[in-house]
């Protein structure tokens, strides 16, 4: 299906303002939210956070409605109560809700679907996406007009879209994250790099701690993934680490360039030790084993290193992250990250 000119231009514009760091979420910003509106054709929408267990939502749905009485409804007795869920399971692509729901049989349906029926909200499609902690993002755009059908173009637009919804998503955390922890840069606690077209990609102190023990071409390569990323060419990854692309300007000016935040996928992984704790790439790899329950000497079998470079990383780690025994890493990373599933 070819997209229409007027159409690119408006996801170039949307993927703008998705690459725009905000502590809100994308249905709560209104210049991104009238836009979308306008791209996809719909006048309701939600964004629904799942926690890991698939079940307990996380925090409340950013929209669901048109106006404050409908939104206030559904927070009082929908809340948590969702059948259009479990069509939905298992799918990380754009689904057009009707294809799963016939309109039909809208109105048989009890609780949430009864909700949708007496404020008119008509099915629409719905987008579901894992985040790198294992939250599930589900975002539902529906309509209260009973002739609009969803179908391939908005499953299309979506698709294309994708990436930059799940790149503002991680955004809005690092922007939360740093306002919690009153740093001046929102981006401090994650490893970051700063580009600005004319200089070699510049990185922050976690950024630097990872790439120490990294040979000079795997500084290269490194640097022209963060390039490529930055040039939109590519949604890339490296060692674990996905990209998530902060774009930079001026008010009321022009670029200044972007930062690029590196987002380690899955709790308890080397990635995620390199973010959160700053060791290096193969003391990342070093916990990630040691959390697979393996001893020093199995570990320097796995990693092709003599025991004492083992006993040497150790101890390094046991340092970086301030406790005093091999087992409190284990306990450290199970408070830094709730759950090491």
């Amino acid at each position: 299906m070819d997209l229409s000119t007027a159409e690119l231009r408006a996801l170039l514009d949307i993927t703008g303002h998705l690459h725009e760091a905000s502590s809100c979420s994308v249905l709560d910003r209104p210049e991104v939210a009238e836009k979308l509106g306008s791209l996809l054709h719909f006048d309701l929408a939600a964004h629904i956070q799942w926690g890991r267990d698939g079940i307990h939502q996380t925090r409340p749905s950013a929209l669901w409605g048109r106006d404050q009485a409908m939104r206030g409804e559904y927070q009082q007795y929908f809340h948590g109560v969702d059948s259009i869920a479990q069509c939905l399971t298992g799918s990380f692509e754009p689904v057009v809700i009707e294809r799963k729901i016939c309109r039909s049989d809208w109105g048989k349906s009890e609780y949430f679907t009864d909700f949708l029926c007496r404020h008119k909200a008509y099915p629409g499609i719905s987008l579901r996406l894992p985040d790198a902690n294992g939250m599930l993002l589900d975002y539902r755009f529906s309509t209260s007009d009973p002739n609009k059908r969803f179908g391939d173009r908005e499953t299309l637009l979506l698709s294309l879209l994708k990436p930059h919804l799940l790149n503002a998503h991680q955004l809005r955390v690092i922007q939360e994250v740093g306002e919690v922890g009153a740093a001046a840069d929102a981006g401090a606690h994650v490893p970051t790099f700063m580009l600005d077209g004319k200089s070699p990609p510049l990185p922050n102190a976690k950024a630097r701690a990872i790439m120490i023990g990294l040979c000079m071409e795997e500084r290269d390569a490194l640097y022209q993934q963060l390039t490529e990323a930055a040039n939109g060419s590519r949604h890339g990854q490296w060692k674990g680490f996905g990209f998530c692309v902060e774009r930079l300007a001026a008010p009321d000016g022009p670029a200044l360039g972007c930062r690029i935040h590196l987002i380690a996928r899955g709790v308890g992984s080397s990635a995620w030790f390199q973010q959160q704790f700053g060791v290096t790439v193969r003391e990342g790899e070093v916990c990630h084993l040691m959390l697979k329950g393996m001893s020093d000497k199995q570990i320097a079998l796995a990693l092709n290193m003599s025991y004492w470079t083992v006993r040497t990383h150790v101890g390094h780690i046991m340092k970086k992250i301030g406790v005093e025994s091999r087992s409190a890493i284990g306990l450290a990373a199970l408070e830094a990250g709730g759950s090491l599933k």
